[in-house]
């Protein structure tokens, strides 16, 4: 199925590769914006609930980055 070699994919550490798919009545990339400002409140929740010390050894770097450290 089509031609061997002509792209090569390298996995990144940092990235990854998604698809978006709308019906039509908004945008892809406004999905993933109103996707990624839900995430940021979920985030903003976890962050400010009483388990905050929890939180941050569950989810380690991104407690930490979530506390600005």
């Amino acid at each position: 199925m089509g031609k061997p070699g002509l792209v090569e994919i390298y996995a990144k550490e940092d990235s990854f590769i998604f698809t978006v798919e709308s019906t039509g009545a908004i945008k892809a990339s406004q999905l993933v914006l109103n996707a990624i400002e839900i995430l940021k409140q979920k985030l903003d929740a976890v962050r400010l609930s009483e388990d905050t010390v929890e939180a941050d050894d569950q989810f380690g770097e991104l407690g930490a980055y979530m506390q600005g450290g």
